[in-house]
């Protein structure tokens, strides 16, 4: 828990310069790798990357096949100069293979490439959604964006919504799906809570992490106190249920 507590600390110092409204541009797509079927999310994260060999890249992402449900960690760039996309699948810290492709606001062809037995395979993605909040006009309704972290059964989607005249966009409830199936085990609901959820962190995949794997808590980031802070979420196994504390914790 404190290290993932200290993960937030250090992810908000690094990011707290560029805190300010609408800093979510994501584009969610269905498609295929080959013949699989495929989940695929990109947030445009201009000025995200501090390390010298990303200081080009501007994309942070998420996919996962739908089979098999563990959502994969993607970052590199776009050139939008010509819309040549080229992204990074990041395993255990490690670049495990590259998505090529035409980016389009409508849909994407290129290819994705094993860096460990250069396999290639045809790629085509379809938009299913846009989460924009870059300007107070902007209102949208329950945008589902999937989360990055995810725990040994359960993955994580976040439902997003924005009214106008709003500085940011909202996680108002987050469903718990099966990894097994692809079924819903349970829906949470932050609508109730004063403070602002699911939209503290800069990249909108991190905003669900987990806390421990073993006995399934999660913390979910919350617009509270100064720098911000998080919501507990805790599974009880008598009633095979998560419930919220719905009191935020304040960092700082």
């Amino acid at each position: 828990m404190k290290n993932t507590i200290l993960k937030i600390i250090i992810l908000l110092m690094f990011n707290v310069a560029s805190s300010y409204a609408g800093w979510y541009k994501c584009y969610n797509y269905k498609g295929t790798i080959d013949k699989y079927p495929i989940s695929f999310s990109i947030q445009i994260t201009e000025g995200y990357f501090g390390e010298k060999t990303k200081k080009e890249f501007n994309v942070n992402g998420v996919y996962k096949y739908d089979k098999h449900n563990n959502p994969i960690k993607l970052e590199g760039k776009i050139d939008f100069k010509n819309n040549k996309a080229f992204l990074y699948e990041v395993q255990n810290n490690k670049n495990t293979a590259v998505f090529e492709f035409n980016f389009s606001e409508n849909n994407c062809n290129g290819t994705w490439t094993s860096l460990t037995n250069k396999k290639v395979f045809p790629l085509h993605l379809n938009l299913v959604s846009k989460l924009f909040d870059t300007s107070k006009e902007t209102a949208f309704e329950a945008t589902e964006i999937l989360q990055f972290n995810s725990l040994t059964d359960y993955y994580f989607v976040g439902i997003y919504s924005k009214k106008t005249e709003t500085d940011s966009a909202v996680m108002n409830k987050l469903k718990i799906i099966r990894k097994s199936d692809n079924s819903i085990f349970q829906i949470l609901d932050f609508s109730k809570i004063e403070t602002e959820t699911g939209n503290l962190m800069t990249v909108i995949y991190d905003n669900v992490i987990n806390a421990d794997i073993k006995t399934k808590m999660l913390i979910i980031s919350n617009n509270i106190g100064r720098i911000g802070g998080y919501i507990t979420v805790k599974y009880n196994p008598k009633t095979n249920k998560f419930k919220i504390n719905p009191e935020p914790t304040i960092e700082g």
